[in-house]
């Protein structure tokens, strides 16, 4: 019988997924005959574009994330009361889960970083592997009373986790009990995609990357890029027909670290996968503030501390007004630190280490 692991990804967002894909990777190439079943709301097709091994996929929420109204603002009534709905009924989730995949007889189960996954794991007798950079009981702590019911179940569903696999980048997490460090974990895998990449040479425009993941770009004024003809903007968003000459949209099929490295800055928010493919390519880093955020403060503290990069203030982001916020990134000393081996590498020896027990 194959080995089959079942994983659970989070549907906040593209960054869980860009997150544990490496390690998926990395296990396969080492273990072809290991077969994984993914549970997630990621369409099928965003997943192909991250993993590149077959797997079979179970679609619907594991987890709820936080409700965002853009990119950069989250609506916390909304995410409260979406928590309370999702965790309600949580038992009953973790039965219908234990039934799902018991038929499968899975041998471990990795989450990035769905709660639901622990508990199941624990009922079906098998070890279960956290890889994570965050997670919700950090997240909702902040706007939800110490003694919350929802506080309480994901706090209880970490107790039954193994491990927590944490790259840097990470809040504590301190709801883990069992902790490993790796280094960081980034999806090398480098495709150009559908587009043509700029021109860095001295005499071109400068080129920024406009990139704010899942929930698309946030608002923003189109127009006044126009007034920067010494720099091109490049966006994954579509655009309307009055876009300015020097704004166009790109398309991927895969990773976005061909696209990077090829440009001068990206502006975006700070999360983990633009962050960790920005440290890979060295590309400097404008960035938006996200102070609701319980993960933007140690992001923030690293990109002050380790990045070439950039704080812009929303009004200027809003206004169009970016151009001293980007030469402040190109112009910062900063450097990232050295990455000395595969996080991803370092993870799946864990993995391994755990199927073989």
């Amino acid at each position: 019988m194959p080995k089959r692991i079942a994983v659970y990804i989070s549907g906040h967002g593209y960054g869980h997924l860009s997150q544990i894909a490496p390690v998926l990777n990395t296990l396969a190439a080492r273990k072809p005959e290991l077969q994984f079943i993914i549970r997630s709301k990621l369409p099928e097709n965003l997943i192909h574009k991250r993993l590149h091994v077959p797997f079979s996929l179970f679609e619907g929420a594991v987890d709820v994330g936080v409700v965002q109204k853009n990119a950069i603002s989250e609506d916390i009534p909304a995410t409260i009361a979406a928590a309370h709905t999702f965790y309600n009924d949580f038992d009953q989730k973790t039965d219908a889960e234990v039934a799902r995949l018991r038929p499968l007889h899975p041998e471990l189960i990795l989450s990035d970083i769905s709660p639901l996954a622990f508990p199941v794991a624990k009922k079906l007798g098998i070890p279960s592997i956290a890889v994570a950079s965050l997670d919700w009981h950090d997240i909702y702590r902040d706007f939800l009373p110490a003694d919350d019911v929802v506080l309480n179940i994901l706090q209880q569903a970490h107790a039954n986790c193994d491990l927590l696999i944490q790259p840097p980048l990470s809040m504590p997490m301190q709801s883990f009990s069992n902790r490993s460090q790796v280094e960081l974990i980034v999806d090398e895998f480098i495709t150009a995609g559908a587009h043509s990449l700029p021109d860095k040479g001295e005499n071109k425009p400068k080129t920024a990357l406009i990139m704010f993941g899942g929930a698309g770009d946030p608002p923003f004024n189109l127009k006044a890029l126009g007034n920067m003809p010494d720099w091109q903007f490049l966006t994954l968003s579509p655009l309307p027909s009055s876009a300015p000459a020097n704004v166009r949209q790109v398309e991927l099929n895969g990773s976005t670290t061909t696209l990077m490295a090829a440009c001068n800055v990206v502006i975006s928010k700070p999360g983990y996968g633009t962050l960790a493919e920005c440290w890979l390519t060295g590309t400097p880093l404008t960035y938006l503030p996200r102070p609701t955020f319980a993960e933007y403060p140690y992001l923030d503290n690293w990109l002050q501390t380790h990045a070439p990069s950039a704080r812009m203030n929303t009004e200027d982001f809003v206004g169009g007004n970016w151009r001293s916020t980007m030469q402040k990134a190109l112009s910062c000393p900063r450097k990232y630190p050295e990455i000395p081996v595969s996080g991803a590498v370092q993870a799946a020896d864990i993995i391994t280490r755990h199927l073989q027990a």
